[in-house]
């Protein structure tokens, strides 16, 4: 389906969401630390849960903006490639990369799924959240610097904000961010 090009000024203002996106998984990863598992925690880590489940949800707004291909897309959705003046949707971040947990994700978080179950019995419900922040900051950071046009650069954070922050979270992250998956320590 062809995408509307959107005019500069609902661009300016698109770019405020994703911003706001970018704001709320950092504040959310600082606040759930390197990893987490949910909803296996103790009662008392309700705010770590809430936390979790606010970072996946930004994470995922924000994979489906630099990666349209692997969510339903429809003409209302902010994605990068609108910021490019693009007729068709284009993947401008690492769908490889930013979809390693794409399944879990929709089944743990979206709805209630009975797969849901399985991940939680076969352990898989820890979540490396720093690792998946430094992969898809690495990827926002190719956006901005590399395909976004000059005069749109100021309406998002700059480079060195990402550089900044995956290196932060790097340390919080005691495994390559290459996947969610992995067993933390």
């Amino acid at each position: 389906m062809p995408r509307i090009i959107q005019k500069q000024s609902d661009l300016q203002e698109a770019a405020t969401h994703v911003k706001y996106e970018i704001d709320m998984l950092v504040y959310c990863a600082a606040y759930v630390g390197g990893w987490h598992a949910s909803p296996q925690s103790l009662p008392d880590e309700g705010g770590k849960n809430m936390a979790l489940e606010s970072f996946l949800l930004h994470y995922r707004n924000l994979r489906a903006f630099l990666c349209p291909s692997i969510q339903t897309l429809t003409n209302d959705d902010i994605i990068a490639s609108d910021f490019l003046g693009a007729s068709i949707a284009k993947d401008l971040g690492d769908c490889n990369k930013l979809g390693v947990d794409k399944r879990r994700l929709d089944g743990m978080l979206s709805h209630l799924t009975y797969r849901r179950g399985t991940y939680i019995t076969g352990g898989d419900q820890s979540w490396n959240v720093a690792g998946m922040l430094v992969t898809l900051f690495f990827e926002l950071e190719n956006f901005i610097a590399g395909s976004l046009p000059q005069a749109m650069k100021p309406w998002f954070p700059p480079v060195t904000f990402f550089a900044e922050q995956r290196m932060r979270f790097t340390a919080l992250s005691p495994l390559p961010a290459k996947s969610s998956t992995m067993t933390p320590p």
